[in-house]
């Protein structure tokens, strides 16, 4: 149906992979290589992007943004890590009670994985995600310093404001235990906290956000971007005004889609000096 366009296009195609995570665990994920990979010399800067849920999956689809990552030249790694749906229940639940840490191990085996198999530059690495995954984002740059630089869209930095302020206080109720005047609630939400642990963070990152989100509201990333800014880490908000958590007006997509590709390109397309 799409034949003339594809026609004119240079698509990448993926390329599925399987990994174990450090408990032995298999994960899988994907590698879209960059335009030119195969012909090109050296080594690639690599996106890894997130998807959100947390219960939710990358599968056999196509995805625009991902092909748009591809097509500058980036590579784009795309994982299924625990709490993903499609392999089986104790898969799906196996973050119950702690966000970013069986997933987060997931995560990092994924990129040790890719950079055995490909030509990766490990000094332009990017990490991204909306929701769920920008919710990640801020979790990995509480966690490494390995990335050049991070956009964390719709993120979440604080579980214990966020369960006051969010549209589904239930799920920080069943993921995490208990609402955060219990004991167990408080503990859990507190240890899962992307804002609890960034000092040092030196990640530079870029935060887009919804301002009448309600799944995600607004003041998550903004206390994220503070903890940044406050250490002196390059950070930039770009707020988006009557939009929630999806359905953008079709200006906004194309704004946020601009944004970020400029973000990749100061931080991750100049190569390091020798």
């Amino acid at each position: 149906m799409n034949g003339s366009l594809l026609a004119e296009l240079d698509l990448s195609e993926p390329e599925n992979l399987v990994f174990r995570s450090p408990d032995g665990t298999e994960v899988e994920g994907w590698m879209l290589p960059a335009r030119g990979y195969e012909a090109g010399s050296g080594d690639f800067p690599m996106i890894l992007v997130m998807h959100g849920g947390p219960h939710g999956m990358y599968g056999n689809d196509f995805s625009f943004d991902r092909q748009l990552l591809a097509g500058q030249g980036y590579m784009v790694l795309y994982t299924n890590p625990r709490a993903s749906t499609g392999y089986g229940e104790d898969f799906r639940w196996g973050t119950w009670g702690g966000w970013g840490f069986n997933d987060y191990d997931d995560l990092m085996a994924g990129v040790d994985h890719a950079i055995d198999d490909y030509r990766i530059d490990t000094g332009r690495m990017g990490v991204t995600g909306y929701s769920y995954g920008g919710y990640l984002t801020n979790w990995v740059i509480t966690q490494t310093d390995r990335f050049a630089a991070a956009i964390a869209g719709a993120s979440i930095s604080n579980w214990v404001s966020d369960y006051g302020v969010a549209d589904i206080p239930r799920t920080k109720e069943s993921e995490f235990h208990g609402p955060p005047w219990e004991e167990r609630g408080l503990e859990n939400l507190l240890r899962s906290s992307p804002i609890i642990h960034a000092d040092g963070v030196t990640t530079p990152t870029l935060f887009v956000h919804g301002e009448t989100d309600h799944r995600v509201p607004i003041e998550e990333a903004e206390q994220m971007y503070v903890a940044l800014h406050k250490q002196g880490v390059p950070a930039k908000f770009v707020r988006y005004p009557e939009s929630y958590h999806g359905g953008w007006t079709p200006w906004r997509m194309v704004h946020r889609t601009w944004v970020q590709l400029d973000w990749w390109e100061q931080w991750l397309k100049a190569r390091p000096a020798m």
